[in-house]
């Protein structure tokens, strides 16, 4: 009897994988080749493996402006108070790890805005216990959590009076992303607010920066420096259109959709995200979004097939002009731990899915430059 051998094709080009003949098709590295065990793997050629690094782009971290590093290193020169806030929908613990570098020399006191978008079932310890989660693995342990929604009972002059004392006659920095509900607790205060000192309020450049920065006096030789929000570039948000933007911006409660993905299904939200059990056992998936996001289960070898579709009859939203083919997504695989422990994959400024892990293979599929992030749950 003559022995046979599986002959491995690239994932991808579907070209002969070869590991001698290093300028020729399908060459791969000679340890990717012997190590392989097909258990969950696809193996790629070396030319195509090249090529996907340079379209999939996913940051995987919040995208800070230098020059708002730089205003930055005034505030840990001046061993300042940080006021961080948050939203608490699109957070998804993703932290530019050079801001992280520096906050961790300060005291951080953290706000998650939007509680209102949240089910009241749903304890403030748990979405505080998240927070200081994502906070602690990047290095940075809050001085104080708070959670706040748009229509509560925080009494604003107490804890503006908590964050006078713990700042010990230091400056504060307020800082936090676009639409994070920084201006709104700013026009919160100011309800409060009166002016004892010799400095009026005033916006303007910040020193040797071109940046726009709001200083509010606190006494006669310390300020709040309101900065201005952190960029959208690696949210969702800030890749789509206008319209689209509507549709993906929670204005009441979180929608949560129920679907149970086995072994080769995806999940759909519209023609933004896809998430793929690639491996594993039939998984309950939950999915958190704003209320204008559909959903939809189907298989994962149509996804190509279904975006075209969708967007040329939009019978799935929301749709964006922007992301259109396969080379305006970033495409990342999740291997997942099998501790039993409840687990989000989430997608900055989209939403995020929860599930028990299990082993799984999750491959998730997003717009280009987003952030994405997996964690054990925010709400568990």
């Amino acid at each position: 009897m003559g022995k046979v051998r599986r002959v491995m094709r690239c994932y991808n080009c579907g070209a002969v994988l070869q590991s001698k003949k290093k300028n020729e098709s399908g060459y791969i590295p000679e340890e990717l080749l012997e190590n392989y065990t097909g258990d969950g793997q696809v193996l790629y050629c070396q030319k195509c493996f090249d090529f996907m690094k340079g379209i999939n782009t996913g940051a995987l971290e919040q995208n800070i402006d230098k020059a708002m590093i730089k205003i930055l290193d005034d505030a840990v020169a001046t061993d300042a108070y940080i006021i961080w806030v948050v939203d608490l929908f699109a957070f998804n613990g993703t932290i530019n790890p050079e801001l992280a570098k520096k906050m961790k020399k300060l005291k951080v006191a953290v706000i998650g805005t939007h509680r209102d978008l949240f089910s009241s079932l749903i304890k403030d310890e748990t979405l505080i216990r998240f927070l200081n989660e994502r906070f602690e693995e990047v290095g940075i342990v809050p001085d104080s959590v708070t959670i706040l929604g748009n229509e509560d009972n925080v009494d604003i002059v107490e804890l503006m009076k908590k964050y006078n004392e713990a700042r010990k006659a230091h400056d504060i920095y307020l800082i936090g992303s676009k639409m994070s509900g920084k201006t709104s607790l700013i026009n919160r205060m100011f309800k409060y607010y009166n002016n004892k000192t010799k400095w009026p309020i005033k916006t303007e450049n910040y020193r040797g920066t071109n940046v726009k920065v709001m200083s509010i006096p606190l006494s006669n030789s310390s300020f709040i420096y309101e900065l201005p929000g952190f960029s959208l570039a690696t949210s969702v948000v800030g890749k789509v259109e206008k319209d689209v933007q509507k549709l993906i911006i929670p204005r009441r409660k979180i929608e949560t959709h129920y679907r149970t993905l086995a072994k080769g299904d995806a999940l759909a939200a519209g023609s933004l995200g896809y998430f793929e059990l690639f491996s594993g056992k039939p998984t309950a998936i939950k999915f958190y979004c704003a209320e204008g996001v559909e959903i939809k289960k189907l298989a994962a070898d149509k996804v190509s097939e279904f975006i075209e579709e969708n967007n040329r009859k939009r019978s799935l939203r929301p749709v964006s002009e922007r992301i259109t083919s396969f080379r305006d997504y970033d495409f990342f695989e999740y291997t997942m731990e099998n501790d039993g422990q409840v687990h989000d994959i989430s997608v900055e400024g989209l939403g995020w899915i929860s599930f028990v892990a299990k082993g799984q293979i999750i491959r998730v599929m997003f717009p280009k430059g987003a952030a994405l992030k997996e964690s054990l749950a925010k709400l568990r």
